[in-house]
């Protein structure tokens, strides 16, 4: 809905959207319009969309006053929600509303700052501090400094001059310089934004401020030859703030990877965290720009089947027992010469010098599911279990391919998805390693594929939650021995206990 500035901004429309979760509640969040150099009258439906497009976000928006009319009564009430998006570059707010605001982030409140709203309020020393650095206004040295990537770290450059220029638009790479922030421990290494104003000179205080990425803003399109910072996480006092320089237009904010880092900015600003999936390369490419409508973007397949906040509960009902603990019943093998076998109520897997990679798959196909199993595995041998895989004589002569969850020894890449002979490399956009695998001991999996999301845990501990529409919907599952190199091993990994939950 739209609020005018002179009503009340506590009404807010919860969504309906089943991809929140039970456990889940919508983030109430305030966007701010009404004075802009850019068309906002554009972009703030395309903001709102690409954030209630989620489910996740149940957005108000407020409008100021025209140019030259009266701020006075422009006075949200920023309490009444856990973020407020700024798409605001105007004339300054009342001394009550900018004292307000900034007790409202000071305090735990999140804030987003979008684009041109870096612009804003040169002469407000809290709104510098907020945003880390930002531009025009009549910003120079006396603002702070440049901030810029130079030989793999970042540089705090005081050299004078203005502050805040841009060449002419046109598409750029992204590169995430801090992989382990939660905004983009999810996201690509890099990628390809859209036509967009790549910012550049922006100065400010610059404390308490990470900058997560940044684009080469090049000579050619008349750049500064510089890695200038794109997207920023600003601590200011207890509250959060997420500034991005993109998202210049339509054009701009129709590109994947301004609306993917806006949906996590804003949910890392309002709660601490991001719940959403992390997205693969398939969708946020280096290679090319990936486009989406935000007013036609849709929920994917699947989102109201399940409760994403949670492992399964393996306690429950509907698990179906996929081995006997007697005999392989129900599974063939395909690929490779490594051994099976069942020993003890387990299915285990000896090595095969020389043998590519070898996998017991599943008889029957599944689609969407809850899959748990424990497994124990020599310290130096990688192992997997395929999920949703296939097997066609057309594709390498019948070679398995598809996503595979990893099981390998601690501190180690466990639980993390890799495309198996898909020639994509790993589905999982990083692969910090994790100790949750505990080596020489049974390890408890619970894996969650449902529509085009895949989630994995291990003794517990949330791994991996990507989205995946580029793999197959359906497929067998397979338990991975994995080829070694001649004159080592042998080496076995063993599986017990594998139940499926199929998801309806």
């Amino acid at each position: 809905m739209r609020l005018s500035c002179c009503l009340s901004c506590a009404a807010m429309v919860l969504l309906t959207m089943h991809s929140v979760s039970a456990k889940e509640s919508v983030i109430k969040t305030l966007l701010i319009d009404g004075q802009n150099n850019h068309q906002w009258q554009k972009t703030t439906p395309l903001i709102k969309a690409t954030l209630e497009k989620t489910g996740r976000f149940a957005v108000d928006v407020v409008t100021s006053p025209e140019n030259g009319g009266d701020m006075s009564k422009f006075n949200p009430k920023f309490s009444d929600y856990q973020v407020v998006v700024s798409n605001y570059n105007g004339e300054p707010w009342s001394k009550e509303t900018s004292t307000a605001f900034g007790e409202y982030v000071k305090n735990g409140g999140g804030f987003v700052s979008v684009h041109a709203a870096d612009n804003s309020f040169p002469e407000w020393t809290e709104y510098n501090e907020m945003i880390g650095v930002g531009g025009w206004g009549g910003r120079n040295e006396k603002s702070g400094p440049y901030v810029r990537w130079r030989e793999g770290k970042f540089d705090r450059d005081t050299q004078a001059g203005r502050g805040g220029s841009h060449g002419k638009r046109h598409p750029f790479e992204v590169i995430v310089r801090d992989e382990a922030h939660p905004i983009t421990r999810g996201i690509p290494a890099s990628w390809m934004q859209a036509e967009d104003e790549l910012y550049a000179e922006l100065r400010g205080p610059a404390s308490n401020m990470q900058v997560l990425a940044t684009a080469f803003s090049d000579k050619a399109t008349g750049g500064t030859g510089e890695h200038e910072p794109m997207l920023m996480a600003i601590n200011f006092g207890k509250g959060r703030v997420f500034h991005t320089t993109l998202g210049h237009d339509e054009v701009a904010m129709s590109g994947a990877g301004f609306q993917i880092t806006l949906q996590r900015g804003t949910e890392w600003c309002a709660t601490g965290e991001v719940s959403q999936p992390s997205v693969t390369a398939a969708q946020l490419t280096a290679k090319e720009v990936a486009m989406k409508d935000p007013k036609t973007l849709e929920l994917p397949i699947g989102h109201n089947k399940a409760d994403f906040s949670g492992a399964p509960n393996i306690s429950g009902e509907g698990w179906t027992t996929l081995f006997n603990g007697k005999d392989l019943s129900g599974w063939a093998q395909k690929n490779g010469t490594a051994k099976y076998s069942v020993e003890e109520g387990a299915v285990v897997g000896r090595t095969s010098e020389g043998s590519p990679n070898s996998f017991m798959c599943s008889e029957k196909d599944y689609s969407d599911f809850e899959l748990t199993f424990e497994v124990r595995v020599d310290s130096a041998l990688n192992s997997g279990v395929q999920i949703r895989s296939k097997s066609i004589p057309e594709k390498d002569s019948g070679r398995v391919h598809g996503p595979q969850v990893e099981i390998e020894a601690s501190p180690g890449t466990a639980g993390y998805v890799y495309g198996e002979s898909t020639g994509r490399g790993w589905l999982s956009p990083t692969q910090t390693k994790t100790d949750a695998l505990k080596n020489g001991d049974w390890n408890r999996y619970l894996i969650r594929v449902v529509g085009p999301r895949i989630q994995t845990w291990i003794n517990g501990r949330k791994i991996e939650d990507i989205y995946d529409p580029a793999s197959y919907q359906s497929g067998f599952i397979g338990l991975q021995v994995h080829g070694i190199a001649k004159d080592t091993g042998p080496f076995q990994v063993r599986w017990r206990d594998i139940r499926i939950h199929e998801v309806k």
